[in-house]
């Protein structure tokens, strides 16, 4: 972190762009599982990228393969 930052890179603005991008992308709900978001949070970064996946519907959860 102090390297980045020593290098001028602005870590919140970084992350902040990086889930941006990936909602817009990846349906926010998915993009909060992966990440361990809320949401709310993710929803919330869908909306300021114009992406909001309203109409998305969630298929059955994947708790894992035999």
């Amino acid at each position: 972190m102090n390297r980045l930052r020593t290098l001028g890179i602005d870590l919140l603005g970084t992350r902040t762009t990086a889930i941006r991008t990936l909602v817009s992308e990846v349906p926010a709900p998915v993009v909060a599982d992966m990440l361990g978001y809320s949401q709310q949070i993710a929803h919330r970064h869908a909306a300021e990228v114009a992406q909001p996946w309203a109409g998305y519907a969630a298929g059955p959860q994947m708790k894992g393969t035999k």
